[in-house]
């Protein structure tokens, strides 16, 4: 599989997922690209919880998120995936998730859009790093966040995210890695990782593309 992917990679070459160059295999990110927008290089916390982020939310980093987000360039999400595995191994705690799940989306938008780039980005992270992908949550109404301030935002998230009913058996007792596209206020992270502990979740940790905090 390895080979072809290679000989593949000379007739369809891989290309940078924050300004489109080509770029060499695998690489995700030309150097041109690592140096205005660095790797975060260091974890950090929302509370007790443990957040690991490829980059921050500024430069390329948005209008890269929304290429995949909102116009579908799979590429680009299957990259910064890539990448969010290879920060996941450098930065994340030394103990391994028993399984990888994903923010959920309100059914309908999903529908809408055709997709859930959370729950692309957990697949394809879940691959990389050989982890079962389970969905776990559910999105309970449609409320549009981007316009709302940071206390609203929390507030109104709160109540939003439920367990689905086969979460009840697979939570208890498991390490689940929780993985998301941004971490804004972490009101959204905090909401999911807290029906996970409820549901008795031995840890919860989150990973994402970018921090805009």
């Amino acid at each position: 599989m390895e080979f072809l992917q290679r000989a593949a990679a000379l007739f369809w070459p891989e290309r940078c997922v924050l300004c489109d160059d080509v770029v060499a295999y695998q690489a995700c990110c030309c150097p041109r690209c690592r140096r205005e927008a660095p790797f975060l290089e260091e974890p950090f916390r929302l509370g007790e919880i443990p957040v690991v982020a490829v980059w921050r939310y500024q430069g390329r980093v948005p209008e890269a998120i929304g290429r995949f987000k909102f116009h579908g360039d799979k590429d680009a999400g299957r990259g910064m995936a890539r990448l969010m595995a290879a920060a996941w191994r450098e930065l994340g705690p030394r103990t391994r998730p028993d399984c990888v799940t994903f923010v959920p989306m309100p059914p309908e938008r999903e529908r809408q859009r055709g997709y859930n780039q959370a729950r692309l980005l957990a697949q394809w992270v879940g691959e990389e790093l050989e982890l079962p992908v389970l969905p776990l949550l559910r999105r309970e109404g449609v409320m549009m966040q981007h316009h709302l301030s940071a206390g609203a935002r929390r507030k109104g998230v709160r109540k939003a995210y439920r367990l689905l009913p086969e979460g009840e058996d697979q939570v208890p007792g498991k390490r689940v890695l929780l993985v998301d596209d941004v971490v804004t206020t972490g009101g959204t992270l905090g909401a999911c990782a807290g029906q996970l502990r409820q549901a008795g979740a031995k840890g919860v940790a989150l990973l994402a593309v970018a921090s805009a905090g």
